[in-house]
């Protein structure tokens, strides 16, 4: 029983340590593609990273869930209630940015909250992002098939 607890200990420390490592350094290349957008004027790579890093971050969080599932039996499900929910707007106003600065014809006061998301800082992409990432494994379940 010390064994496995010393042994889950380790490894729940292994991927804190990993998971920090990507945090410091994409938040170090999140800020090298910025001064590059302030020297070239080319914002999209230093925007597509900022709407995709926190989405990776969340994903990353939510591998330990997906190492859970793994270990048991049964069928994959969705919980389609959670994806929509939660999901769906949570990806809407993390690309929010991405639809504003993608070129189109689009002005932020035809988008749903537009405005509101467009002029209050990076603080709602990011947190947006974030739930969905972590909430890509947290839909999908396993179901014991009773026979």
């Amino acid at each position: 029983m010390k064994k496995l607890l010393l042994n889950n200990l380790f490894v729940y420390l292994g991927f804190l340590v990993v998971v920090i490592l990507v945090f410091i350094f994409g938040l170090k290349y999140q800020q090298y593609l910025q001064s590059e957008a302030r020297m070239t004027y080319q914002l999209q790579a230093s925007i597509v990273f900022s709407v995709l890093f926190p989405m990776f971050i969340g994903v990353l969080l939510g591998l330990l869930r997906l190492f859970d599932l793994l270990r048991k039996h049964g069928e994959w499900k969705i919980n389609w209630i959670k994806l929509c929910l939660f999901g769906v707007p949570s990806l809407y106003v993390s690309l929010v940015p991405l639809l504003y600065w993608s070129g189109l014809p689009i002005s932020y006061y035809d988008l749903t909250l537009g405005y509101l998301l467009i002029t209050s800082g990076t603080t709602p992409h990011t947190i947006s992002g974030l739930i969905f990432g972590f909430l890509l494994f947290y839909v999908i379940e396993r179901e014991i098939k009773e026979s």
